[in-house]
């Protein structure tokens, strides 16, 4: 008989007030490669409770190898109040965040584009990850589409990981 066992580490930071979520982080082998993943609004995990979003974050890049993941968002609120205090705080979390990471895949969805202060905060994170000459991707369907969510049904069992194209960023 054979028995595996690992440790997820797990680290969340939040506000003083824990009204806003910045940074959800989890390690499971500190030797493979560092993911930061950038979705649009803070999800229901914590330092214990995973939701299905940050589940299927940990299995896909998990599949391909990754060893840890960042996971932040476009809008980092809990309380359904994005303030501009907040949304200054996440870049400084971004900009933190991103040197300590081999590639930055960017699963925001496909429903931003009419989304004018989404849009404005994923132009500003973008250009945070230009500046920083970050490795940016963005997870791609079977079938060739791309920008998706990790929740989307055509990519959720497994990821398939492209070059993110800037210009559709603006």
């Amino acid at each position: 008989m054979k028995v595996v066992k690992n440790i997820i580490k797990t680290e969340v930071i939040y506000d003083d007030k824990m009204k806003n979520k910045y940074v959800v982080k989890k390690e499971w082998d500190k030797n493979k490669r560092k993911a930061l993943v950038l979705m649009k609004n803070a999800g229901l995990a914590d330092e214990i409770m995973q939701d299905q979003t940050t589940m299927y974050v940990v299995n896909n890049l998990a599949k391909l190898e990754y060893g840890s993941v960042v996971i932040m968002n476009l809008f980092p609120s809990l309380v359904g109040v994005d303030t501009n205090e907040s949304a200054t705080e996440n870049l400084k979390c971004v900009q933190e965040e991103v040197p300590k990471v081999d590639d930055v895949i960017i699963a925001v969805g496909t429903g931003i584009e009419t989304n004018k202060e989404a849009l404005k905060q994923l132009h500003m994170i973008v250009a945070i990850l230009l500046d920083k000459k970050a490795n940016i991707l963005q997870i791609a369907c079977p079938k060739g589409r791309i920008g998706f969510h990790p929740l989307y049904p055509a990519v959720k069992s497994g990821w398939k990981l492209v070059s993110y194209n800037v210009e559709q960023a603006n």
